[in-house]
């Protein structure tokens, strides 16, 4: 896991969808982030560990260095947050393990370039996501997750923060308050329960789709083969 120095930055924008305003303050504690998503792999380790049935495979299969892809908020963050991925994971590392904010994962994609629209500048650039818009080939299933030289890595050490697969946040999915707020767990949700996805997906041609600050969300029970997910940790002290 990479560090994530505290900060602040101002989250959202004016110039995207109206749920990305208003733009407001926000500081973040620092924090430890997955530097990729997590992999087929990962979870089959899980599943072998906790006798959960592996998800549907894609088209493409279930490819070990492959981001996970098919699994649901729940199935990662366990029914009313008990049980699920997460709890194993915890278990095994020996500290908690959770889902982004869709603040820390905002902030994280942005680098430290606090005014960038992308984890790499404000210009859309082909070659640093992997996207059906990809210099490399029309993308038809995901990428492994560690790219190596295909891969942009940002000032933080980490990758696949725009393109490769959207990625579950642990917020509810809700309009932004103008408020400036510190570790925010996410908007106030006044109606739905839906949950909050970032980073755009693999088979995605609209690069507003791959901002830093663009918003989605789907329900936290149903899953697609476009969403994955990567961990977060507190810093200790």
């Amino acid at each position: 896991m990479c560090t994530i120095p505290a900060g602040t930055f101002q989250m959202g924008s004016e110039s995207g969808a109206a749920d990305e305003r208003p733009i407001h303050s926000v500081t973040v504690s620092a924090f430890r982030m997955g530097a990729t998503p997590i992999t087929v792999a990962n979870w089959k380790e899980y599943c072998i560990a906790t006798g959960t049935t592996l998800p549907p495979a894609p088209d493409w299969g279930l490819l070990d260095d492959h981001p996970i892809v098919n699994v649901s908020w729940t199935d990662i963050m366990g029914v009313n947050c008990n049980g699920g991925f997460c709890a194993w994971a915890s278990d095994v590392a020996g500290f908690r393990l959770t889902l982004p904010t869709e603040a820390q994962f905002e902030y994280a994609t942005l680098g430290g370039k606090h005014q960038a629209s992308f984890p790499w500048g404000d210009v859309f650039d082909r070659s640093k996501l992997w996207c059906s818009d990809s210099e490399f080939e029309d993308a038809a299933s995901t990428a492994p997750a560690n790219r190596s030289s295909r891969t942009f890595f940002n000032a933080y050490g980490l990758t696949d923060l725009s393109g490769n697969v959207w990625q579950w946040c642990s917020d509810m999915y809700a309009p932004y308050s103008i408020d400036a707020t510190t570790d925010p767990h996410g908007p106030v949700a006044t109606r739905g329960k839906e949950r909050s996805v970032r980073g755009g997906p693999w088979f995605s041609i609209d690069s507003d789709i791959f901002r830093a600050s663009t918003r989605f969300r789907n329900s936290p029970d149903e899953w697609i083969d476009g969403i994955g997910f990567r961990l977060v940790a507190t810093v200790k002290n």
